[in-house]
């Protein structure tokens, strides 16, 4: 190293102090001996003059042992003519020699790009005064490219110096390119563009030379071989003992350094060195046989602290991947386990565990028990009638055994309290496989700081009701990731005189009792009519329905999200808002209050600004009920307009919400929407 450096200062350069390891910029995934104090510089176009310095620094190059931890020496200059690239060339042959003690001289050898005919010429000069083998080969077979982040305006081309061994291995003919054990790679000099001007860098690892006389694998060092024996003997592979060693070196010197770990920049690279140091070692050894060798290795107990806190961090952050993992099965049921063990880090078994237990409620099932909830308005108490003949038709129909909760004594049924309790006790109930809305209203969302969320994700339940039931279904959802569905309440649908519609009383047997998937089916009549339920003497009218409307074409899959538009917006600024993302939406409007198109325009608009629009892949409108063709055309030229800039696809006119019929739409299970086709990927029952 002092010589290397004293042979630069000898012949006019500045000698500079070392960079701090953690003085990189977000863009360098390694400190490297010149460029880094200097890079700012370099990307602006700034003069640097002829400088060198010593740098402690680390990196990775994927090889068995990774060289994560080393000292380099080099050099960085202003290029601004053949000249100065003449001498330049010539300094770093010269301090290269004096760095390998003078052996013989023919014994440097050094790869060129043949594209590269200035470096040729420079180099071939050098090597022509003072000795070595210059090779000159295509650039297929040498690696001469480099880059220095993706954001960076500079890009780098250059040679490799090799120091040949004698007597070991291969042939006395083979070449650097051989990779044999006779060739040592020794350092780079490289031509750095930015625009018009250039620079030389030059990396000389220093421990690489002090390698030279025990082997060419630095492992050979004293200090390194005494770390490398004790992890064999503490029972790691050589390869892992090697990496072990090493990452203990890295993650030494960057803790002392002060380095701090994160997600981007430096900050993610001394975190990856970190986890890969704890697999080595915990998954090898266990935790308290890697805090052994550890010892052993002379850790400090800063280094054991940063351990430790990073152990604690990611069985944190698994938890989280592993929910984000499953989202993204929701999202893409084909996703391989490969790909979600590189994005999430999650293992073999635990994806195939995550196949086996997502969140979907067990099947319905004959004789089964539906209790009938009211978290919102408590209208079965003034219809009681209608829920006597709704709870009989469903069962009826379905075999399910329809039984209405109760608010339990001493609470005031309209309070919020009493509205929890009685939907907390059908959730816990082991009685109870599932639970159905008695009929929307405005006030569920005073109960979502109650609901006992951790009771239904350890044992999601089939969960059915729309319009204000909105917020419990997405509030679930946010907090359990578990499917519920968005489908026909006891009090609005099942009671319907004359019979439940085919078509509603079908999907929801489908989807709950029977897992079905599918293409969602078409109603061909809608039951627009209005009937006061004091005097519901007779069935309502049917009349045809209108068709299903693309606005915008397109093809989406995603895990399906639906609700009332007017409800969802109550989760605005709330920790029970679910994250829209990747889904598609399946939103409809309520019908209370003559809701109409300028009261969708606003809350409209509010899921934009809102940002809950960015990144959806679909978006299925349900069909307003009593709307005329005029408030319909007006609607969807606000769906354009609001959706503008956007790409995904938009239909109208589904059959589901504030309809008769009504479809069951589950959360939080995949579907295709192809135009006016919506298809359930998988089913929403388990």
């Amino acid at each position: 190293m002092t010589a290397f450096l004293d042979t630069l200062t000898e012949r006019g350069y500045e000698l500079t102090p070392a960079a701090r390891l953690t003085d990189a910029d977000s863009s360098v995934t390694f400190v490297n001996a010149t460029i880094t104090p200097y890079k700012r510089a370099l990307a602006r176009g700034g003069r640097i003059g002829s400088i060198c310095h010593y740098q402690p620094c680390f990196r990775a190059h994927g090889e068995h042992p990774w060289l994560f931890a080393f000292g380099m020496v080099g050099l960085l200059a202003d290029v601004e003519s053949p000249d100065d690239l003449d001498r330049i060339a010539e300094d770093t042959h010269l301090a290269t020699l004096a760095a390998l003690g003078h052996p013989p001289a023919d014994r440097l050898h050094i790869l060129i790009d043949s594209r590269d005919t200035d470096l040729q010429e420079s180099v071939g000069k050098a090597a022509a005064r003072h000795g070595g083998v210059l090779h000159v080969l295509p650039d297929s077979t040498v690696g001469t490219r480099w880059t220095y982040g993706s954001d960076s305006p500079l890009t780098g081309r250059g040679i490799t110096y090799y120091y040949r061994r004698p007597d070991v291995g291969c042939e006395p003919e083979c070449r650097p390119d051989c990779r044999c054990p006779r060739w040592q790679p020794l350092s780079n000099l490289i031509v750095v563009h930015n625009g018009e001007r250039r620079y030389a860098e030059v990396g000389f690892g220093t421990e690489v030379t002090a390698a030279i006389p025990y082997g060419p694998n630095p492992f050979s060092l004293p200090e390194i071989a005494d770390r490398f024996a004790m992890a064999t003997r503490a029972g790691l592979p050589d390869a892992a003992a090697a990496d072990a060693v090493n990452l203990f070196r890295a993650v030494t010197m960057l803790v002392e350094d002060g380095a701090r770990l994160s997600g981007k920049g430096p900050g993610s690279v001394v975190r990856k060195f970190v986890l890969r140091l704890l697999d080595l070692l915990d998954g090898t050894l266990g935790v308290e046989g890697g805090e052994q060798l550890l010892t052993r290795f002379g850790a400090t107990r800063q280094l054991f602290d940063v351990l430790r806190a990073e152990r604690q961090r990611r069985e944190s952050a698994m938890a989280d991947n592993l929910r984000a993992a499953l989202f993204l099965l929701d999202r893409n049921p084909h996703t391989t386990d490969a790909d979600l063990r590189s994005t999430y880090g999650v293992s073999e078994g635990q994806a195939r565990r995550l196949r086996q237990t997502r969140l979907r409620p067990p099947r319905l099932k004959g004789g089964d028990t539906v209790t009938v909830v009211s978290p919102s308005w408590r209208g079965g108490e003034v219809f009681p009638k209608r829920v006597v003949r709704g709870a009989a038709d469903l069962s009826a129909r379905t075999g399910l055994t329809v039984v209405t909760s109760s608010v339990k004594p001493g609470l005031c049924p309209e309070s919020r309290t009493a509205r929890a309790e009685e939907f907390n006790r059908a959730v816990r109930d082991p009685g109870t496989q599932g639970i159905l809305w008695m009929i929307g209203g405005l006030n569920a969302c005073e109960l979502l700081p109650l609901i006992d969320y951790e009771a239904f994700g350890a044992r999601p339940k089939v969960l059915c009701g729309y319009s204000d039931a909105t917020v419990l279904h997405h509030a679930l959802y946010a907090r359990t990731g578990a499917t519920t569905f968005y489908g026909p309440a006891l009090l609005s649908q099942f009671a319907e005189n004359g019979g439940t519609p085919e078509l509603t009383v079908g999907s929801f047997a489908e989807l709950t009792m029977q897992g079905w998937t599918g293409r969602f089916p078409t109603a061909s009549e809608v039951i627009e009519e209005f009937v006061d339920w004091a005097d519901d003497s007779r069935p309502r009218d049917a009349v045809p329905a209108p068709p299903r409307k693309v606005l915008r074409p397109g093809l989406a899959q995603g895990p399906l999200l639906a609700g009332c538009v007017p409800s969802a917006l109550q989760l605005l600024g709330t920790p029970w808002l679910p994250d829209y993302q990747g889904h598609v939406l399946a939103f409809e409007f309520t019908d209370d209050n003559g809701y109409g198109p300028g009261q969708a325009a606003r809350d409209l608009w509010q899921l934009r600004h809102a940002g809950l629009l960015d990144g959806v892949e679909g978006l299925v409108l349900g069909r307003p009920r009593l709307w005329s063709d005029d408030q319909r055309e007006q609607l969807e030229r606000i769906l354009l307009d609001v959706c503008h800039g956007t790409a995904f696809p938009i239909v109208t006119e589904f059959e589901f919400g504030h309809t008769d019929p009504v479809l069951t739409l589950p959360t939080g299970v995949p579907v295709q929407l192809d135009n006016t086709t919506l298809t359930l990927l998988e089913p929403a029952v388990r």
